[in-house]
């Protein structure tokens, strides 16, 4: 049998259904999870933390190239099939939300593990956060995501697609595209189609930040309301006296997403001196 008929007969025998409070969309193209497993772990260690396993299907795919795999799932409906299905295998299922979830501390201290997941589209942004936040304890980071997610993940300044996002993870990661995955890869098939990402952490940041979280401040309050210039957009964070200190480093004339990363970190220095 397809692994799509696979995990149709799976569902069927735990009288399971893919459920859209958790975003679920299963993956039954076995080429993409090949893919999937084959880029998480190049070059990478395979000590992973896989969020959201699902039915196991890229779970099993990584066991099979060698890997250690901790996994974070939140449907409690999911855990006796993952149960079952990869008993005996080097697998640790910990039955959690991944975003209240200290994932890095799910290994032991040093390791720094590899991350992969088919996540839900609707935790990519705050889940990318937390990554961003954990990224001197994690390794490098594989996603399936919605595809004008990774789009915005990997915009360029003065594109519709740049903003926050884009500065936060191109701050602190290299990220390439691996592959595109059409909607009919997946049961069911969702009404977007998804890109598999991978980002792998810079050994420092791609611009000066003195202070990551008052450049990350910066970045949010800059990009929060695009429409306005950076004159208007910044006072929803900062009192108007900083505002105009910070005019001679950087025409406040302009918008948060014509601004390079190198301007954005110019920025913010001159909003932390203001």
């Amino acid at each position: 049998m397809s692994l799509r008929d696979d995990t149709r007969a799976l569902l069927e025998r735990h009288g399971l259904w893919a459920q859209k409070r958790f975003g679920q969309n299963f993956l039954v193209d076995a080429g993409v999870v090949r893919d999937i497993a084959a880029a998480a772990l190049r070059d990478a260690p395979k000590q992973v933390i896989e969020i959201g396993p699902g039915l196991g299907t890229l779970t099993s795919a990584l066991l099979d190239l060698g890997a250690e795999v901790t996994a974070v799932e939140k449907d409690p409906g999911l855990v006796p099939l993952l149960e079952e299905t990869l008993a005996g295998r080097p697998f640790t299922l910990v039955h959690a939300d991944a975003l209240k979830t200290d994932l890095a501390a799910l290994w032991p201290e040093g390791t720094r593990p590899t991350v992969a997941g088919n996540i839900p589209y609707n935790i990519s942004s705050p889940l990318l956060v937390q990554l961003v936040a954990q990224r001197e304890r994690l390794g490098p980071v594989t996603l399936m995501v919605q595809t004008e997610v990774a789009e915005r993940w990997m915009a360029k300044p003065g594109s519709k697609a740049y903003g926050s996002p884009t500065v936060l993870i191109q701050t602190w990661a290299d990220i390439r595209r691996i592959r595109g995955v059409p909607p009919q890869c997946f049961l069911p098939p969702p009404k977007v189609h998804s890109t598999v990402v991978r980002f792998d952490w810079l050994p420092a940041p791609r611009v000066p930040v003195p202070d990551p979280a008052h450049y990350e401040r910066t970045v949010r309050t800059a990009f929060g309301q695009r429409r306005k210039t950076l004159r208007n957009a910044l006072r929803a964070g900062f009192s108007p006296e900083v505002v105009a200190a910070a005019e001679g480093a950087l025409d406040l004339g302009r918008r948060a997403e014509t601004l390079s990363l190198a301007e954005l970190s110019a920025l913010a220095e001159a909003l932390r001196q203001g």
